[in-house]
């Protein structure tokens, strides 16, 4: 009987309301903070994360072959890793080989093409003033380009490039002089010879007194 007197009165009170509460109604729940949810964590293969120890007697052999196949293939991927590298510094290192070698035959070529332009223009000169040319500033109207030094260091084809120059203008050239219509040469000079008194016999210095007007009288 009293348990039963308990439970109306529990009633009466749920429907009236708990004393203090706003308009005499019922009390509102309150809900608890919900707990913090914690993300599952990230789980590896147990046969390779635990230790060797934890691991079950009848699956620790096979963790044993796993670790030994692990291991051997992260050292292949560290070689791969490792000989990628070098190539790529290989590669690098030839790029730059040959940008070098390029630099230095182009440096090469243009010394050696400025060492032929220097032999032909010499060349040049000399043989066109040789033929008459009369001011040397006129070998800048030549056009030299088709001439080339050979291995020898010679240059071929100057003669016929200035005869072709000094047929196009001749007004640049002097004249050759004019020869002599007389066909017969001067004789040549007589052979002039000197007197040596002291080679001569007396008979000789008497003759050679002589002819010069000088008294010699021997003592």
């Amino acid at each position: 009987m009293p348990n039963l007197l308990r439970q109306m009165m529990m009633q009466a009170r749920l429907m009236e309301g708990e004393p203090g509460t706003p308009g005499g109604g019922p009390a509102t729940p309150v809900t608890p903070p919900a707990a913090p949810v914690t993300p599952p964590a990230k789980t590896g293969n147990p046969l390779l994360d635990l230790p060797i120890e934890e691991v079950p007697d009848q699956w620790r052999e096979h963790a044993r072959e796993l670790r030994r196949e692990n291991a051997s293939l992260r050292e292949k991927t560290k070689s791969i890793d490792e000989a990628a590298a070098q190539a790529k510094i290989d590669e690098a290192v030839r790029k730059a080989v040959e940008a070098q070698e390029t630099k230095t035959k182009a440096i090469i070529d243009a010394e050696r093409e400025a060492s032929h332009r220097r032999i032909i223009n010499s060349e040049v000169k000399g043989a066109a003033l040789s033929i008459g040319l009369q001011d040397a500033d006129a070998i800048k109207l030549i056009d030299i380009s088709s001439l080339k030094v050979d291995e020898n260091g010679e240059v071929a084809g100057v003669t016929e490039l200035l005869a072709a120059f000094k047929t196009a203008k001749p007004y640049l050239f002097k004249e050759a002089p004019a020869h002599s219509s007389n066909p017969n040469p001067p004789p040549p000079k007589a052979k002039v010879e000197t007197f040596d008194a002291r080679k001569a016999t007396p008979e000789e210095r008497a003759a050679k007194a002589k002819e010069l007007g000088i008294s010699n009288r021997e003592r």
